[in-house]
């Protein structure tokens, strides 16, 4: 599917633009394998447009008016091409989700107004350092 706004083609009247909308559909069925791509449609535009230019008044001119005129033909070819990736995923629970507000505990009405904040805890949580020693080679070693 493809959608596409412009001024170019839609009503215009003095002091007011309305806009135009095309959309362009591909409607298939395949049969693919979990992460195989096919191309299902390549759709073809072809706009051809054409305009008379010239000075007002002299165009008018029953033989010498073609001197003071010129006309521009304006194609415009696009091809939109759809291609499809499936993926299958497993179903998860709606609870093991993460959602966006998850741990979040807004500030209270002072640390909003005057401290700008938005959430009551910044920075990481401290954790206690295990008990014991590390095993085996830690950190960097400078020859």
């Amino acid at each position: 599917t493809e959608g596409s706004v412009s001024l170019s083609s839609g009503v215009t009247s003095p002091g007011m633009n309305a806009l135009s909308l095309r959309k362009r559909l591909a409607d298939t069925t395949v049969e693919l394998p979990s992460g195989g791509s096919m191309m299902i449609a390549g759709l073809v535009r072809d706009d051809v447009r054409q305009a008379v230019n010239g000075l007002p008044g002299l165009t008018k001119i029953p033989v010498l008016g073609a001197l003071f005129r010129s006309r521009d033909f304006v194609r415009n070819e696009t091809e939109l091409v759809i291609i499809i990736t499936p993926y299958l995923v497993k179903p998860v629970a709606r609870n093991d989700l993460a959602k966006p507000d998850d741990n979040f505990n807004a500030a209270s009405d002072g640390a909003a107004m005057f401290l700008g904040r938005v959430n009551r805890v910044y920075g990481t949580m401290q954790t206690d350092k295990p008990n014991g020693r590390y095993h085996g080679v830690v950190g960097f070693i400078y020859k």
